[in-house]
């Protein structure tokens, strides 16, 4: 599931116009990755800072900014591979992954094709989005890995709102609850 913040009255939040990918959500909470907004933190620099050589297979990319939680940790989401004890398995096609060594597998191109690296992440806890979501706070929108993995970050919320057949930027603040 993806989550639209929608806009409130009392002014903007820093999860203004996120897109977040859900990537666990049970009755102990919910986890997800900001998946449309990105740090000024190019791939390679990080690589460097943690000592992994890049062979230039992977994409330059910048880092994507994952949520306001723990934000010195990396979350690689990605293609499902083999499931490693540490990781999480989303859905029947994504997985998570907090582990360098995932990250050196991308590197020496023995890792999956498709992945989304981030620092940080979004959570909750037990009940909270599910509250936040019947107040009107989130979108929910189906998950689609094309939007994650094949779009760049500042086209993933145009595509969410083709799914959804409304422009998502342009919902109003003053909302009520039918």
């Amino acid at each position: 599931m993806l989550l639209y913040f929608s806009p409130s009255e009392t002014g903007p939040s820093y999860f203004t116009n996120s897109l977040i990918f859900i990537c666990q959500h049970s009755k102990e909470g919910a986890l997800g990755l900001i998946i449309n907004r990105t740090m000024n933190l190019e791939l390679n620099v990080l690589l460097d800072g943690i000592g992994i050589q890049n062979s230039n297979l992977i994409k330059h990319d910048n880092i994507h900014i994952g949520g306001p939680v723990n934000t010195g940790s990396l979350f690689i989401l990605h293609t499902l591979e083999d499931l490693k004890e540490s990781d999480l398995k989303v859905n029947n096609n994504i997985q998570l992954s907090s582990s360098t060594d995932t990250l050196e597998r991308i590197v020496a191109g023995r890792g999956p094709d498709k992945y989304l690296i981030a620092l940080g992440y979004c959570g909750w806890t037990a009940g909270q989005l599910d509250y936040e979501i019947a107040d009107n706070a989130w979108i929910p929108i189906p998950g689609d890995s094309d939007i994650i993995f094949n779009m760049e970050s500042k086209d993933k919320i145009r595509a969410a709102s083709k799914i959804m057949g409304f422009n998502l930027e342009m919902i109003s603040p003053d909302h009520g609850n039918a």
